[in-house]
Order: structure tokens, then C-alpha cells, then sequence
């Protein structure tokens, strides 16, 4: 065999077990679209090439009709397995459902059909004979269904090498190199080929019987390598842009330093009424007329998040985030992304929890305040709004200990209204209910912060002083008694006046519990009211009475 030959079936050889390495490296890498479909067309590159070395290898006429059976497995499969890689890979799936896909495979079975018969095989190959005795490819002779075949082949090579150019305008940066690789990959073994048909058919004087479509392989799957090693071909796939556009449910704008919109998403759409030719190089002035408060926060060169309300029939609130995008190198501003998420709803939950939160914090207020109104009448006297005798009980229950641990004095001033039946029985009972009021406001006008003023019961009034000695309370109570009889109060244009006749006790002096206390206060107020009343008495242990102290 020449070493011509030799060296052309190795290359083949080569070119095969590198498709399958690189095949292999896929098949180890995590799922990513297209990744099946390039793996297959590897698989198909490698048969073609392995099995058009092994036809170069042999001698024999049986053994080269084999392989090239083999050979066209490869070659029937690789257009459908590239189409399928192409729109896996420019997003595009949807558009080749799976029964056109199956369709698309009728012309290649027929031809493997006809290939692996020996009765229909002159339909695809009319004739085949060697090259050389001493090994070599073969001759053939092209029949009716090998056309047919063809055409198709470069029907879906054609179509799926479009797509990718197509992409390749649409996109930029890294997506661009990765496309124009793809292209160039592609396009290599296709014209190689396509030259091949031209010459053999038209210029037989010119053709050497050599298809060099699998040598040229040898570019196209370096380049693939390169691509999937360096620039991770299959691992940044520009369907990227689509997977992120046109699935989120927020409206996205790009728009260029200059203003003009770059892409838009289908929710823009939507939301605008406006197809994307009719957004793509826009100016923004012109896009959001109706929407001043959008464009204004729209062209802004700093990031941004910030709540709008959008007019309408239906009005609604955006909330849209800015982000300029700026060069990396040169720190120029090459554009601004612009999302904006309708929040319609949630703002109208927020307004609706504020209110809630309102009525309620009004409501708590209410309640809180009525809880203060039933404490306050739980200890004070509805008639003259000073402490009731509960409240006396309880405060003296409280202040006696602590009097005792501190060793301090504790005075009360137990107060009467002189002649208050006759008073009430001349006057009537609206009278005598201001008397009561009219002394009730009088006594809390007098008395220190400290001091607590209560009801005791009918005309009756009490008066707590914490730390105040019996001398000091009764000094204090003869004040009290003296501007009391003075001060007239008036009823029905009358000037009226009264006295009160008062008793004074002291813890520990007179008692060491409250009952005691107020035991004896009441004595002493007794005894005032016996001497004559409008006086003040001061408690003494005389049963008898004559060592009391009065005015």
C-alpha cells in the first residue's frame, strides 16, 4: 500500500478518535442544552471519518462496500443531528416539533434502507469500483436516491447554519465568538464538500477521486475543541438570554448610551402594546410618553430602586431598578439594564395593612383609654371625683408597711360637714351634692402632691399624709378649716357658706393599723363635732375625753 494512503487513513483514524474523546468529555459534563445533540454529531463526524479510513485501508472490493455502508451511517445521521444541535442551541425547539423531527428522518432511512440492500443499492449508488489495486478510496457512481439524499443533507446543514448567523447578529461579546466558531466549524467540511459534488460532476477531467469532506473534519473538530475547552462552548449558551427574558414576570429594557433600546421582553411588550420591532431602537422619550414618571427615573445614570405610580384606566405601581452598565476598562457608560416589577397588588395589601394597623392602634387606644375610665371609677367617687374609701383602704394597706420598715409617721385628717341634713333639707340635694363637691375641690387644691383625698362615706372626707407628723396635720387642718369657713360658694345666685369640724390621728402615735387609725381620727372628729363643731381635734387615749386637743 502507498504511504499516501497510509497517511490519509490515519488522519481519518485520528480525526474519529478524537471526536469520540471529545464526545466522551460531554457525556461527563452536567446536562446543558444542546449537549445530547452535539455528542450524537460527534459520534455520527466519527463514523464517517473511522469508516472512510478503514475503505482507504482495504484491499479488498467486499471489505470497502462494508465500510462504506458503515460510512453512511454517519453521513445520513450528521445533518439531523446538526439541525437538532442548532436549534437546541439557538432556542429555537419549539419550532421543529417532534413529529416534523421524525419526518425529516424519512429520506435518510430509505437511503440506509437501500444502502444495506443489494437489490435497491444501485438506487443510491449506481456504481462503485476502486481507485487503485494498492488501496485507496472508491469511485462511484451517483443513482437517483443519492440526489435526493443530498439535497436534503444540504437543506438542514443550511438551515441550521443560518440559525446560528442569525444568532450571531443578534448577540454579542463571548456569545459571539462561541457562534462565529460554530459557524466556521460548520462551514469548513460543507463547502469542502459541496466543491467535491462540483468538480466530480462538472469537471470530471479536473476531479481527483478524493471527498476530502472527513479530512477537513480535522479543522472543524479542533475547532470544536477549542471551543468546548477554552470558551466553554456549551456551557455559556446564548439561550441564556432568552431562558432570563422571556421568562420573568418583570418587564426588562436594555437600552444603549445613547438612549436607543437594545431588547425589550415579551412582558414589555405586553405591558407597552407594542411588538418589539416597534420598541428595538426606540427612543425612550417616545416609548414612555405617557408614563413622565417612569422615563424621568428611566434615563437616570445611577442605579436605582425606587417606587412609581403608573396612570391608566387601571392605575398601577412599578417598582423599577436601574442598572447602568458601565465598560470595564475604559469606565464609560455603555448602557442601562431597567427592570420594573408591577407591585399593584402588594401596594395595595401595604395600604390596606397600614389602615388596619390604624384602625386598630385607634381601637386599642379606645379600649385602653375606657380601661383607665373603669380603673379610675373603680377608686374615685363619681359625685366629687376625689379617691373613693376602697381606694383609702387599699393605700393604707400599702402605706403602713412601708411607714414602719422607713420609721416614718403617717397622718390622717378625717373631715365632717358641719350641719350638712339641715343644710341639705333648706337648700335640697343639688345643693348639698355642690357643698360636697365644692369642699372636695377645695381640699385637693390644698393638699400636697403626696397627700390622697377620699370620700369616706355621706358628708364625710379623708385625708392621707405619708411622712407628715399629727402636729403637722393638725396645724395643716386648722389652716384648712379657717379658709374653709371663709370662702362662700354660690347656688341659684346665693352666697352660701359652711364649716367642717375635722379629727386627727398618727401612726404609730395612735394605732399600728389602718382600722385603728381611722378609729381614731373618727373620735376625734367626734369630739369636735361635740364641742361645738368648726373645729379640730388632735386624738389623745383619754377615754374620757378631756385631754383632747381642739381649736
Amino acid at each position: 500500500m502507498d504511504i499516501q494512503w497510509i497517511v490519509f487513513g490515519a488522519i481519518l483514524v485520528l480525526n474519529a478518535l478524537v471526536a469520540i474523546s471529545i464526545a466522551g468529555f460531554l457525556g461527563w459534563k452536567n446536562e446543558t442544552s444542546g449537549r445530547a445533540s452535539m455528542i450524537l454529531m460527534l459520534f455520527s463526524l466519527a463514523i464517517w471519518s473511522f469508516a472512510y479510513g478503514m475503505i482507504t485501508f482495504s484491499l479488498g472490493m467486499d471489505a470497502k462496500q462494508f465500510w462504506l455502508r458503515v460510512e453512511n451511517i454517519g453521513i445520513l445521521s450528521q445533518p439531523i443531528f446538526w439541525l437538532t444541535f442548532t436549534l437546541n442551541y439557538s432556542n429555537q425547539r419549539r419550532s421543529l416539533p417532534r413529529p416534523y423531527l421524525a419526518a425529516l428522518c424519512i429520506v435518510p432511512l430509505i437511503a440506509a434502507a437501500m444502502i444495506f440492500s443489494d437489490r435497491w443499492f444501485h438506487l443510491y449508488y449506481a456504481s462503485i469500483r476502486p481507485y487503485a489495486e494498492n488501496g485507496g478510496p472508491l469511485l462511484i457512481g451517483r443513482g437517483p436516491w443519492y440526489w435526493v439524499a443530498l439535497a436534503q443533507s444540504y437543506l438542514l446543514n443550511a438551515i441550521g447554519t443560518v440559525l446560528l448567523i442569525w444568532r450571531f447578529i443578534e448577540f454579542r461579546n463571548i456569545f459571539r465568538k462561541q457562534l462565529a466558531l460554530l459557524i466556521v466549524a460548520a462551514l469548513i467540511p460543507w463547502i469542502v464538500n459541496i466543491l467535491y459534488q462540483l468538480i466530480s460532476n462538472l469537471t470530471p477531467a479536473a476531479f481527483i477521486p478524493i471527498d476530502l469532506t472527513p479530512i477537513s473534519f480535522t479543522v472543524s473538530i479542533a475547532l470544536l475543541g477549542s471551543g468546548i475547552f477554552r470558551i466553554h462552548l456549551l456551557d455559556l449558551v446564548p439561550i441564556a438570554r432568552d431562558v432570563v427574558m422571556e421568562n420573568i414576570p418583570e418587564m426588562v429594557f436594555v437600552v444603549d448610551a445613547h438612549d436607543r433600546v437594545l431588547d425589550a421582553n415579551t412582558v414589555a411588550e405586553k405591558w407597552l402594546g407594542r411588538s418589539k420591532d416597534e420598541l428595538i431602537g426606540r427612543d425612550p422619550m417616545e416609548i414612555f410618553r405617557q408614563w413622565p414618571e417612569f422615563l424621568r427615573r428611566f434615563l437616570s445614570t445611577q442605579e436605582t430602586r425606587e417606587e412609581v405610580l403608573i396612570p391608566g384606566r387601571v392605575a398601577r405601581t412599578l417598582e423599577i431598578m436601574v442598572t447602568p452598565l458601565y465598560d470595564p476598562i475604559s469606565k464609560e457608560l455603555n448602557g442601562r439594564v431597567i427592570l420594573a416589577y408591577d407591585i399593584t397588588t402588594r401596594k395595595q395589601l401595604e395600604n390596606d395593612l397600614t389602615e388596619t394597623n390604624e384602625i386598630l392602634w385607634t381601637k386599642i387606644a379606645e379600649i385602653d383609654s375606657l380601661r383607665e375610665q373603669l380603673q379610675e371609677q373603680a377608686i374615685r367617687d363619681d359625685l366629687t371625683r376625689v379617691f373613693n374609701r376602697r381606694f383609702l383602704t387599699e393605700t393604707l394597706d400599702k402605706e403602713i408597711p412601708r411607714a414602719e420598715r422607713e420609721h416614718t409617721p403617717i397622718s390622717i385628717v378625717m373631715i365632717d360637714v358641719d350641719q350638712f341634713k339641715k343644710f341639705n333639707d333648706t337648700h335640697g340635694h343639688k345643693c348639698g351634692d355642690l357643698v360636697l363637691k365644692h369642699l372636695a375641690d377645695f381640699l385637693t387644691a390644698q393638699a400636697r402632691e403626696s397627700d390622697i383625698v377620699c370620700r369616706f362615706g355621706g358628708e364625710e372626707f379623708v385625708i392621707l399624709m405619708p411622712n407628715a407628723t399629727n402636729a403637722d396635720a393638725y396645724q395643716r387642718a386648722e389652716s384648712w378649716r379657717q379658709a374653709y369657713a371663709g370662702k362662700p360658694f354660690y347656688f341659684d345666685g346665693q352666697a352660701l357658706h359652711t364649716t367642717f369640724s375635722a379629727g386627727v390621728a398618727s401612726y404609730p402615735a395612735h394605732g399600728l393599723s389602718g382600722d385603728e387609725i381611722l378609729n381614731a381620727a373618727d373620735h376625734a372628729l367626734y369630739h369636735s363635732k361635740s364641742q361645738g363643731r368648726n373645729q379640730v381635734s388632735l386624738y389623745t387615749d383619754d377615754p374620757g375625753g378631756e385631754d383632747y386637743d381642739a381649736n
